[in-house]
């Protein structure tokens, strides 16, 4: 979560918060993805985010009690795309795994950020479904309003070296139309 007050993030931490309360308390199987890069692996055009350590890659305070939850797997990801950082060493994927485990027909997408984690992992889990990669999945869908993604304006993109500007409106909307 940034450092300052964001409304469509505050919004998607509250909608988050209400997915997984009903979740919990139905017993079914989650899985949290926790952005974990590490510095001298950078991933550009981002900025450095969410460096191991640092206490940004953890959850944010009011989902905090996942960590705790039986039915929770919590994955850190080193790159942006979920399913790529679920494979393993040995060439498994995590994430396939845990929807064979759980026989999981339907997917609830919910996350930041809309447009880059989101809708990669959304595109690349359809396209995996689609090449009949992840039995019995059926559906991916994604909760619009447990969705959100960043805004960096034009100045302060600049002041970061290789950064781009991204507006929050407009790049979020877009992801949602892609995913």
């Amino acid at each position: 979560a940034p450092q300052v007050p964001n409304q469509q993030i505050n919004v998607m931490v509250e909608e988050s918060v209400k997915l997984a309360k009903e979740f919990s308390a139905r017993k079914w199987p989650m899985l949290a993805f926790l952005d974990t890069h590490h510095p001298d692996k950078p991933e550009p055009p981002y900025p450095p985010h969410c460096i191991a350590g640092t206490g940004e890659e953890n959850l944010v305070p009011a989902l905090e009690w996942l960590e705790d939850d039986p039915n929770v797997v919590i994955k850190h990801k080193d790159c942006i795309n979920g399913f790529i950082g679920c494979i393993q060493k040995d060439g498994s994927n995590a994430f396939v795994d845990w929807v064979k485990a759980n026989e999981i027909q339907v997917v609830l997408v919910a996350g930041i950020c809309t447009d880059i984690c989101v809708l990669d992992f959304v595109v690349t889990v359809l396209s995996a479904r689609n090449h009949g990669l992840i039995p019995p999945l059926e559906e991916v869908v994604v909760y619009s309003q447990g969705c959100a993604t960043f805004d960096l304006p034009t100045d302060i993109a600049k002041s970061i070296d290789g950064a781009f500007p991204h507006p929050q409106e407009v790049t979020h909307h877009m992801g949602l139309y892609f995913a």
